[in-house]
């Protein structure tokens, strides 16, 4: 099973986690077991009731290639995300048919690499 992006995110796996506990236990337990105060525990579980996990594809070169799960507020986050955790591949795809999709939402890859250069914003 391959593990979720959370892109966005400072520490994803960590507020996962948190979010998890918060399911059987109080905040004051919780934030006692990860040695974090409790607003720390209410803003990371925030942080992960706000984000939605996106099945991402890479098209462009025949058949979609599956790039996994990953977590974000939007997509574009989730394509930035994907595009950040996976550069070296991705920076050898230097044609606009190269795109990122979810089934209904597509950024080409050019574009994210102006993004993450800071070109243009996000």
């Amino acid at each position: 099973m391959q593990a979720v992006i959370y892109a966005g995110l400072r520490n994803g796996e960590r507020d996962q986690k948190i979010h998890d506990a918060l399911l059987y236990k109080h905040v004051v337990e919780v934030a006692k077991d990860f040695h974090l105060a409790p607003n720390t525990i209410r803003a990371a579980a925030k942080r992960i009731q706000n984000a939605v996990v996106f099945e991402l594809c890479l098209l462009g070169g025949g058949q979609p290639t599956p790039i996994g799960k990953v977590a974000a507020d939007c997509f574009r986050k989730a394509a930035l995300g994907a595009y950040r955790n996976y550069h070296g591949t991705f920076r050898n795809l230097e044609l606009p048919c190269w795109v990122i999709t979810d089934g209904t939402n597509r950024i080409e890859v050019m574009e994210l690499r102006k993004i993450d250069t800071g070109e243009v914003s996000l």
